[in-house]
């Protein structure tokens, strides 16, 4: 009977993990097609103010440079397999893989800000100059702050690796924190061929 007993237990703790696992996946999920859902209207809002504008960007705008936009798409690649490494790797039960793959991807990210911010300092035009540098910065902005949350989120994740908070069984927040990465990577390939590319 006392076997049985644990037997029902251990079900019973595993069927419980195992829902909590998938509700923390469904709300990221969730929050990723809300976060999608804003990022479309941004778009949204660039392509109409394109459509009515004679002239896009104005005349005198200075022309972007593509160096700084193709190492930030390098910089985002990858990071987003650092963070596909450590995912991984926890889910084999290496801690330490978990930590140096995060570790180097919140660098990364960090990294990326950086040259975004360097950026905006010698783009030529402000957010004041016209609705194009209005837009132009709106979107990148945005986009910037995003990064901002998922290093934030990674920080978190690393803190709790090197407490020994995850295990092959208990990585839902790794995954969460990953899929929004990965997220904030596809944005940025949409804002990249949209400000940059688009002709």
């Amino acid at each position: 009977m006392s076997t049985l007993s644990r037997t029902r237990d251990g079900k019973t703790a595993g069927a419980v993990s195992g829902s909590r696992r998938n509700t923390g996946l469904i709300g990221a999920v969730l929050f990723i097609v809300s976060e999608s859902m804003f990022f479309l209207g941004l778009f949204l809002a660039w392509f109409s103010l394109r459509t009515m504008s004679q002239t896009w960007p104005p005349p005198d705008t200075p022309a972007l440079s593509m160096t700084l936009p193709a190492i930030n798409t390098l910089i985002l690649a990858i990071s987003v397999a650092l963070m596909a490494w450590a995912d991984r790797g926890i889910a084999a039960g290496d801690t330490r893989r978990l930590q140096t793959g995060v570790g180097a991807a919140a660098i990364l990210g960090l990294l990326f800000m950086a040259v975004q911010v360097y950026e905006f300092a010698n783009l030529g035009f402000a957010p004041y100059s016209h609705a194009y540098g209005s837009a132009f910065f709106f979107l990148m902005g945005f986009h910037v702050a995003r990064v901002f949350g998922g290093v934030v989120f990674m920080t978190i994740i690393l803190v709790r690796a090197f407490m020994g908070q995850f295990s092959p069984s208990r990585r839902t927040a790794v995954q969460a924190c990953a899929l929004y990465w990965y997220f904030i990577a596809g944005v940025w390939l949409a804002v990249f061929w949209t400000l940059y590319l688009l002709k």
